[in-house]
């Protein structure tokens, strides 16, 4: 008797668009994928990357990036006709992508405040925290701003 699990079709499947975006990404800004995550009992609620990038970056630099990063999650996926029915919601929106940035400096240390340490789009929101360097279990700033407006200003700057 095998005690193998066979995963869902569209468990491949949003495996598989993760690991296309995952390697995209990666290409695009120099990144190393760290984490994947997924979210999908049942249908595909969720799915996200973290990676680690060198830095320091500027807010403005990662805003850019991660928007980046989920607009391509997005695209792929809403494009992806055979994993459409198994979508907790169609078209996927930046509420169901996950991505987070840990930046690094150029030894692989933490970068701390004011350089951001950890960006995180997820939920329609994005967060940029920095570290204390004599915390280091307690970020220094907690920045929030919605998706949204992340998007636009985005947009807004590469027409400059």
């Amino acid at each position: 008797m095998s005690n193998r699990h066979t995963p869902s079709k569209y468990v491949i499947m949003a495996h598989q668009i993760r690991t296309d975006v995952a390697e995209k990404l990666s290409k695009r800004y120099n990144m190393r994928v760290i984490g994947v995550r997924g979210g999908m009992a049942g249908s595909v609620n969720v799915i996200g990357l973290s990676f680690q990038i060198l830095g320091p970056l500027s807010k403005e630099k990662l805003r850019e990036i991660l928007v980046d990063c989920v607009e391509e999650f997005l695209a792929s996926i809403n494009a992806n006709e055979q994993i459409r029915p198994f979508l907790k919601n169609y078209p996927f929106t930046e509420k169901e992508i996950d991505i987070t940035i840990f930046v690094v400096d150029a030894s692989g240390r933490n970068v701390y405040d004011p350089d951001v340490l950890v960006a995180t789009a997820f939920i329609g929101k994005i967060w940029y925290n920095t570290e204390d360097k004599d915390n280091e279990f307690k970020y220094k700033q907690e920045m929030e701003e919605d998706y949204q407006t992340a998007l636009k200003i985005v947009r807004e700057t590469k027409q400059k």
